[in-house]
């Protein structure tokens, strides 16, 4: 699995002053119609009892010039919980999850179903608010390294 690329994204939830979110490249679009998206996620982790509570996350899709925010939600700076959103760097949705300012695409979700299949949980959100930028490309992860896609000229 680690020549297949996956588009690296922060799962991001709050509920009251509880806040926290990780690294995911096991996100996707699920369906247009109504706009829903699925993340993979840890049992284990931090962010699966608060989006169990809340019913909602956000899927935030990084830049290639995100390294540092990856560094800090996947635990390399010795940060977690809310101390992980860097105060200036993220805003909340109208439903009140965690949306990165610069994220290349930031997607808030209500949490329509969850499923859980060996070690993680497969979230299923209705999108309710997303904001994008087409200014930047997105960070990828492959072979254990992190990458950007270059779009081939169209024809």
């Amino acid at each position: 699995m680690r020549l297949v690329p996956g588009a690296v994204a922060i799962v991001a939830t709050a509920l009251g002053t509880r806040r926290t979110g990780l690294v995911a490249t096991a996100w996707n679009s699920l369906c247009a119609d109504p706009p829903m998206l699925l993340a993979c996620i840890n049992r284990r982790s931090s962010a699966h009892p608060i989006v169990a509570d809340a019913r909602a996350f956000s899927i935030n899709l990084l830049a290639a010039d995100h390294a540092e925010t990856v560094a800090i939600f996947s635990a390399r700076r010795g940060l977690d919980g809310a101390d992980r959103f860097v105060p200036g760097a993220w805003t909340d949705g109208p439903g009140g999850q965690p949306l990165l300012n610069d994220a290349v695409a930031a997607f808030e979700c209500e949490l329509d179903d969850l499923h859980d299949y060996g070690t993680h949980s497969i979230l299923i959100g209705r999108v309710g608010a997303m904001r994008s930028r087409a200014d930047a490309p997105a960070m990828l992860y492959l072979d254990g390294g992190f990458a950007s896609a270059v779009l081939a000229p169209r024809d």
